[in-house]
């Protein structure tokens, strides 16, 4: 038996009447839920694409307690919510016993079990996405992978090559898109012990709450929901590299305890007591304009002093053309590996039109671009006629900015200068619309306009 529609939510419950009504109220939660009677069903119907299980204790067939104890041994980490009657407590210590996340006593509320439900599933892909960084910390980086064909890369390379044994904290800043995730694996592959973590935290992608816990852990109890004790980010990159990626994104409040731990070596779980040694490297990245933030109040001074330690700046892939061949290539030989089908060519006139472009979205531009013309390309090659019409020279796209002839002869750094300078007075001082026409984040214009010292006047 398959699951139909990707179900992340299954329910197991043998009464006609409280399956229909779950699964009706699991839609209005956002569940998308498969509904079986016995738990033997439940095991046939299990795969990646579940994330908890809701299911009744008393089951005909293979009970409940059953299914927990086959979910523990065939699953496990595949948290389940059961539901028991409300005059059988010692059914539900037992079921918590077995690995159970939470239970609710009929009649139940919905508010209460879909929002135990909610935070079970949220469990499931915190645990997911830390099986899949586990599975690659051996070769999560190899070394090989970076691209560096222009001169700015093979000497931030070289710079990267010699910081890597030294484990003081890194930052990395860039463009989004250029790489800054890729260039901590390479720093960690450089520099790290042989099998040593390499842990990854995007400070933006979790709400407050869930990003404490995910990177400090928690004691059984600390919160609604914590029913056992759970290892932190930080506790989990022991001996090896934690990457907080977007760290200009973490919230005021958290601050602070990264500061601390980053100052003392030692943190606390949350709800907890015991001070645990932090033993890892930090390598910390970034796309946002620091000095604004401080200003702004948005992020403390000494913390980003902490971080700031060795910065390593990557530059946009507009000023890194040479980069750009070996990168398709990389890219292309990915796509056909996953794709297992044989080599995927770039036609030379095709090939001219993709160097030249300017890619104001950087790797990721690059990835999305190829992803697509090779889906269409006849005979495995991507020729003109498969790009976007913006690179084959049809209809130009935002991000160009058409400059005089008699700039031609300036260097790559001089016309950057002109085309922002030009650009600014096309849109009257508007740094959005200015941004917008580059190809550009805002921030990377008003960090150009103080590099460069460009201003409105």
């Amino acid at each position: 038996m398959e699951l139909e529609r990707a179900a992340d939510l299954l329910i197991v419950e043998d009464d006609e009447t409280t399956r229909r009504l779950l699964m009706l109220k699991a839609r209005d939660f956002g569940f998308r839920a498969k509904a079986v009677e016995k738990g033997e069903e439940a095991l046939q119907c299990l795969n990646d694409e579940v994330k908890v299980v809701l299911l009744d204790l008393g089951l005909p067939g293979m009970s409940g307690f059953e299914l927990l104890e086959r979910l523990e041994k065939e699953h496990p980490g595949m948290p389940s919510v059961v539901l028991t009657a409300a005059d059988r407590a010692e059914d539900a210590v037992r079921a918590l016993k077995l690995g159970a996340y939470d239970y609710q006593t009929k009649p139940f509320d919905l508010e209460d079990l879909f929002l135990s439900l909610r935070h079970a599933s949220k469990l499931r892909e915190v645990q997911q996405e830390n099986e899949e960084l586990r599975a690659s910390l051996s070769d999560a980086a190899p070394i090989g992978e970076m691209v560096a064909e222009a001169p700015v890369m093979v000497e931030l390379l070289k710079k990267a090559r010699k910081v890597a044994p030294i484990q003081s904290t890194v930052l990395l800043t860039g463009e989004s898109g250029v790489g800054k995730g890729a260039l901590a694996r390479f720093i960690h592959a450089s520099g790290g012990a042989p099998g040593s973590p390499f842990v990854t935290v995007s400070c933006p992608a979790l709400p407050r709450e869930l990003l404490e816990s995910e990177l400090f852990g928690h004691e059984k109890g600390a919160f609604t929901g914590a029913i056992k004790r759970r290892m932190g980010k930080i506790e989990a990159a022991r001996g090896g590299t934690l990457f907080l990626d977007e760290i200009g994104d973490m919230p005021m409040d958290l601050q602070p305890k990264l500061l601390n731990v980053l100052q003392d070596r030692e943190f606390q779980r949350v709800g907890g007591e015991e001070r645990i040694k932090a033993d890892f490297r930090l390598v910390a990245a970034t796309n946002i304009d620091f000095e604004e933030k401080i200003r702004a109040g948005e992020f403390r001074e000494d913390l980003f002093y902490r971080l700031n330690v060795i910065p390593l700046e990557l530059p946009p892939l507009r000023e890194r053309p040479e980069d750009v061949p070996a990168l398709m290539e990389k890219i292309l030989a990915g796509i056909s590996k996953r794709r297992k089908c044989g080599v995927i060519r770039v036609e030379s006139a095709a090939q001219n039109r993709l160097t030249a472009y300017r890619w104001p979205g950087n790797v990721r531009e690059v990835e999305n671009v190829l992803e697509r013309a090779s889906a269409f390309c006849d005979d495995r090659t991507i020729r003109v006629a498969d790009l976007p019409p913006f690179i084959q020279g049809g209809d130009e796209p935002a991000a160009s900015v058409a400059l005089p002839v008699g700039l031609s002869g300036l260097t790559l750094e001089q016309l950057e200068v002109e085309a922002i300078r030009q650009t600014l007075a096309a849109c009257e001082g508007n740094k959005a619309e200015a941004a917008r026409r580059l190809g550009i984040a805002e921030k990377s214009v008003y960090n150009k306009m103080r590099r460069y010292g460009i201003s409105l006047n």
